[in-house]
């Protein structure tokens, strides 16, 4: 049966020509991701917009409209979403009730595998059984935003982030539009972040591998830049 979720925005993502939208509801405080019934179940401008024609913004308590559960292997949080009504914006979450929403974790996932640009940035897909679930919010002191091509023959930048996570070092490409186009126009280098938040998604099979992205990065500084929103 259809009904009314509001979640805190913690995702806006790109994903094959669409977006990969999640937030945590209020009420539950559980994952959701609404998803469309295309095949790669990406959610289109027209759906995920505002009816003024404005992109939720990460923090943003957005209300949608959703059918029902949806859940693809461990992509256990999907739901499908009603295309035929458009979100609302409810208000904004700042940074003390983000604080609420982390969760503890020591580890993203299974460690150990590495692209060639990254680090603990894969699974195999022959391990999918041991994933539970594929979003996670998370919370670092400091990461570096590293920004070069990821094999000398690319044309176009990649954005990577850089962290210490639970013991382990992660570098992990990131899908977060925003950051991602802030930092590619600063060109090739290393930058630094102080304390933020990042959204952590574990991606569907693609060529043998699940992978793990950055789905968003909210810096502490930018939330509460005089110390408070």
């Amino acid at each position: 049966m259809a009904t009314i979720k509001k979640l805190v925005c913690l995702a806006n993502s790109r994903k094959h020509g669409g977006r990969c939208v999640a937030g945590i509801e209020i009420n539950s405080n559980s994952w959701i991701r609404p998803v469309s019934s295309r095949p790669g179940h990406e959610v289109s401008a027209a759906e995920r917009q505002y009816l003024n024609g404005i992109e939720p913004c990460l923090l943003d308590i957005v209300s949608m409209r959703l059918i029902e559960p949806k859940p693809i292997a461990f992509h256990q949080e999907n739901w499908l979403l009603d295309p035929s009504v458009r979100w609302q914006k409810e208000g904004q979450v700042g940074w003390g009730e983000l604080c609420l929403l982390e969760e503890p974790s020591t580890r993203l996932w299974r460690n150990g595998y590495h692209t060639y640009a990254g680090s603990n940035d894969r699974v195999p897909a022959d391990q999918e059984g041991t994933v539970m679930d594929s979003l996670k919010l998370i919370r670092v002191d400091r990461a570096t935003i590293d920004v070069d091509h990821s094999w000398p023959t690319d044309a176009r930048l990649t954005v990577r982030a850089e962290f210490q996570h639970g013991g382990s070092f992660y570098s992990l490409k990131v899908t977060d539009p925003v950051c991602e186009g802030k930092f590619r126009e600063q060109g090739i280098g290393r930058y630094s972040l102080g304390d933020s938040f990042l959204t952590i998604s574990l991606s569907e099979e693609f060529e043998g591998y699940l992978y793990k992205l950055v789905a968003a990065v909210v810096e502490r500084s930018k939330v509460e830049p005089n110390g408070r929103r």
